[in-house]
């Protein structure tokens, strides 16, 4: 690892998510918007914590939007009325910060 990477991380992974963002910029404004509304929640809920779940959970939101837009879907008739429970759902196998905090707390205590 160079000292580059020790101090701004991964490159590679800073290179996959301004693609995955590109990629959802090129969305209609109606999907981006969506889009967007949704990273929001996963990440205020810890939804998601790992880079490889949030790649995946992210690019699998952006390949239903582009989907949707192209077949002329609205967002909800992809979703569903209630979009935080189809979030949760996204990453219900998911670990996040919480299991990582019950983890830590049931290893502490012998």
């Amino acid at each position: 690892m160079s000292i580059l990477e020790k101090i701004f991380g991964d490159f590679s992974e800073k290179k996959a998510w301004r693609e995955m963002e590109n990629r959802a910029k090129s969305l209609p404004e109606d999907y981006y918007n969506a889009y967007k509304a949704m990273q929001k929640y996963l990440w205020n809920t810890g939804g998601v914590m790992d880079w490889q779940e949030t790649k995946f959970i992210f690019n699998h939101i952006i390949d239903l939007l582009e989907e949707a837009a192209a077949n002329g879907k609205h967002v909800k008739e992809v979703t569903g009325n209630d979009v935080s429970a189809f979030c949760d759902n996204l990453v219900i196998d998911a670990k996040s910060w919480v299991d990582k905090h019950r983890q830590k707390l049931n290893d502490a205590i012998k």
